[in-house]
């Protein structure tokens, strides 16, 4: 009897030591998942971030790209490129801006041989939730480009001058900033009216 006391005896101080053992590889695998959870949560957060931002500042240089397009489409005085007028003379004639630095319509007309180096102008625009913006935009004077005229149609019948068919095209390069530095440019070419 002996025998079998001191054998039973012999076993549990064996596995005392494989317990703890267990329990502390157990905690480590569960330390390495919590903090691959928390990195892939912090991830997350700043790509959402920077999504947002990148969304108001598109936000903002589409609504700087349509303000700037109504503000050449509703310049009436751009009408006189369509009649032959240079863009030299048109300037002469509206406030005597010898370069684009003045009025900010840089001439990119190939046609002529004139390339002007594009200056930035700047303003600010307000996004749907309320945070004000900076951007700033470029126009380009490009030519004149077939148009439409008054009645939607280009009339090419006998007797109609030609300036009728054309109209004064720009390009409009709009850059803006969000609140957390994303940038975005947009481009887009506007035929006047």
């Amino acid at each position: 009897m002996s025998r079998f006391a001191n054998h039973t005896m012999g076993v549990p101080r064996q596995q005392q030591g494989v317990s703890l053992l267990v329990v502390l590889v157990l905690l480590i695998v569960m330390s390495v998942l919590g903090v691959a959870v928390l990195r892939s949560s912090s991830m997350q957060e700043r790509m959402s971030a920077n999504l947002y931002d990148r969304s108001l500042a598109f936000q903002a240089a589409e609504a700087a790209l349509r303000n700037v397009q109504e503000d050449i489409l509703g310049n009436a005085a751009l009408s006189d490129l369509q009649y032959g007028v240079s863009l030299k003379d048109w300037r002469t004639a509206h406030g005597g801006h010898p370069d684009c630095a003045t009025d900010g319509f840089c001439n990119q007309d190939a046609a002529t041989g004139t390339i002007e180096t594009p200056v930035p102008m700047s303003g600010t625009t307000t996004t749907a939730d309320g945070k004000t913006l900076p951007y700033t935009y470029t126009l380009e004077y490009l030519g004149v480009g077939k148009g439409s005229t008054v009645a939607g149609i280009c009339e090419t019948t006998f007797g109609l001058n030609s300036y009728q068919c054309q109209r004064p095209m720009f390009r409009v390069t709009v850059r803006a900033e969000g609140p957390g530095h994303a940038q975005v440019v947009l481009q887009a070419n506007t035929v006047s009216r």
